[in-house]
């Protein structure tokens, strides 16, 4: 009885672990990959989604899931899904760069509530109340904490580094600039997901989750494959060791099973009401790979932040079940 009534939440949670260990591999690369230089986001996205989407449609095929590319009225819906999931992972990729990955974790989770307000829009009887509003703009003041865009904030956690182009070790040693700079993307990977958050909700049971996993997937990799073949920055090159061979392998099998297990637990039955939250155990994974991969911990004004959001997240989540 306790495994019935708790396999939706071991399952959530087991896939925000995949989530977490998927990120920090992105990390590892964009840092430490190519003797150093650090492998672009577009090279490490190429990677793990032509691994999703490889295993998507095997799994499709053995199980035999009907309309495998979607039925004709849902195609323009997959479509949209797939195009706010790339700027939705682009975004989140390209902040690791610069921001701790419990800082860009946390930014992620703007996006529920984002999507409940473009639900209440485009879905009738979905409801966006004042509490949830409110909700809302204590996230946007837990942004700035963590952006830290003015001096004051700058101060209480010491001064970064004096160059744009200073040396790091670990994400959290990045630049005043960058670090905006990432959490405006981080910012924009938000909306892209709240696009593709929605999106799913409007197709509801009309298509296998598959599906519309593979629609993001294949885009993703069909964009990726463009920008590595024709923009001069981003070199055509395979990893150089069997440390970056094994990482780039290891994000495809955890982008995998981090969809596949937030699906199967999610649409488990029956759900208990605090199945959603789980997904907010991948701010402790992240915390966790902080410490332990790079020996970095969150400043006090970022915990704040952090609190703020995380908070609010999941008052939404809660109250919307």
């Amino acid at each position: 009885e306790v495994w019935r009534q708790g396999k939706g939440m071991i399952l959530v949670m087991m896939s925000q672990f995949f989530g977490a260990s998927m990120n920090v591999m992105t990390q590892v690369l964009e840092l430490k990959g190519r003797n150093g230089e650090g492998l672009k986001p577009f090279q490490i996205l190429f990677a793990r989604m032509s691994i999703t989407v490889i295993a998507s449609y095997l799994y499709m095929w053995y199980t035999q899931v009907p309309h495998p590319l979607g039925t004709r009225e849902m195609r323009p819906l997959l479509m949209l899904r797939a195009a706010g999931g790339f700027w939705g992972v682009y975004g989140l990729y390209y902040s690791v760069q610069y921001l701790p990955l419990s800082e860009a974790t946390v930014l992620t989770f703007l996006a529920p509530i984002l999507s409940c307000y473009a639900c209440s829009i485009f879905i009738p009887q979905e409801t966006f109340t004042r509490r949830q509003q409110l909700a809302g703009v204590v996230s946007l003041i837990g942004v700035v904490l963590i952006a830290r865009p003015f001096p004051l904030l700058r101060s209480v956690t010491g001064p970064p580094p004096d160059s744009v182009g200073a040396a790091r070790e670990n994400p959290g040693d990045a630049d005043q600039y960058h670090r905006v700079l990432a959490v405006i993307a981080a910012l924009i990977g938000v909306t892209g997901a709240s696009t593709a958050y929605s999106s799913i909700r409007v197709i509801g049971q009309r298509c296998h989750p598959l599906v519309s996993v593979t629609y993001f997937s294949l885009l993703t990799t069909l964009i990726s494959t463009f920008a590595i073949l024709f923009v001069p920055s981003i070199p055509l090159e395979l990893p150089g060791t069997t440390l970056e061979w094994t990482l780039l392998l290891g994000l495809g099998v955890c982008g995998f099973l981090l969809q596949f297990l937030l699906t199967a637990g999610l649409s488990y039955v029956p759900p208990p009401p605090r199945t959603t939250s789980m997904i907010y155990t991948q701010m402790l994974f992240a915390l966790f790979y902080d410490r332990l991969i790079w020996g970095s911990s969150l400043s006090v004004v970022s915990w704040a932040g952090s609190a703020l959001i995380l908070g609010s997240a999941i008052y939404v989540a809660m109250a919307r079940e």
